[in-house]
């Protein structure tokens, strides 16, 4: 077993966190074991409840660990990563071993919101407007909201019903033959908040905890906007990656 010591100039909590982290590995633990209790790794360490707590707080954070409330501490599940690329959801989910769903709340067609109207111009009066729960593996881990230009759907409505929605990708559904729209590029902004009432409610999780916000627009090679979509993650069941190289010489 490692152990901590006090002698070393790395603090306690930070020892702690990766004696916890050989321990999981040892003992070969899965996604959802539960982890002995604040007590139990107390005393086992030698250390304070509060050393133990900054230890597992920063392993939840890491992604490492899951904190259920009135239950413990478990092995958390991996996180999905978000890509920095030009592609669904479902295409995402897929390539990382999960199991992509898709839960449509909302899909109508409504007048244009001034936010949105000022990226697709005063041409789209109204927008299709799509509201999905997104889901990995049966659990929720993010909200979607996107809207669509009416003019750009071809008339296609029966695609965008919630049944249709559900069946498989919405970029499926607008470079498919029926719409065939090209999506070209994209532009993403990230942002941090919090989950409101509702978002705790559909993402099954408590009002107030971390999100991460994602803003999408869409365009074809034309340069045309044809998408813009806001997702909402819980934040400690989604991740953002980013590789980083060195600049070109």
């Amino acid at each position: 077993m490692t152990t901590v010591d006090r002698a070393q100039p790395l603090p306690l909590y930070a020892q702690l966190e990766q004696a916890l982290l050989a321990d999981i590995e040892g003992r070969q633990l899965k996604p959802g074991d539960r982890l002995p209790t604040e007590a139990e790794i107390s005393a086992t360490y030698a250390v304070s409840r509060a050393t133990v707590r900054q230890a597992l707080t920063r392993l939840v954070t890491d992604g490492r660990v899951e904190r259920v409330q009135g239950l413990g501490s478990f092995v958390a599940r991996p996180r999905p990563t978000h890509q920095p690329m030009l592609t669904s959801f479902t295409e995402n989910m897929n390539a990382q071993g999960f199991r992509p769903q898709r839960r449509v709340l909302v899909s109508e067609l409504i007048p244009t919101p001034d936010e949105h109207a000022g990226v697709f111009g005063e041409q789209t009066p109204e927008c299709q407007y799509i509201c999905r729960i997104l889901l990995a593996d049966d659990r929720p881990v993010g909200i979607s909201q996107t809207w669509l230009p009416r003019e750009v759907l071809a008339n296609r409505f029966d695609l965008f019903t919630p049944a249709a929605l559900e069946s498989g990708s919405l970029y499926d559904v607008l470079q498919g033959p029926d719409i065939g729209i090209e999506l070209h590029r994209g532009t993403e902004t990230i942002g941090a908040g919090r989950a409101t009432e509702e978002q705790a409610r559909l993402l099954e999780c408590q009002t107030a905890e971390p999100t991460l916000i994602v803003r999408r627009v869409t365009y074809t090679r034309t340069d045309r906007p044809i998408e813009s979509t806001v997702m909402t993650f819980a934040a400690d069941r989604y991740e953002y990656r980013v590789n980083l190289f060195p600049p070109a010489i």
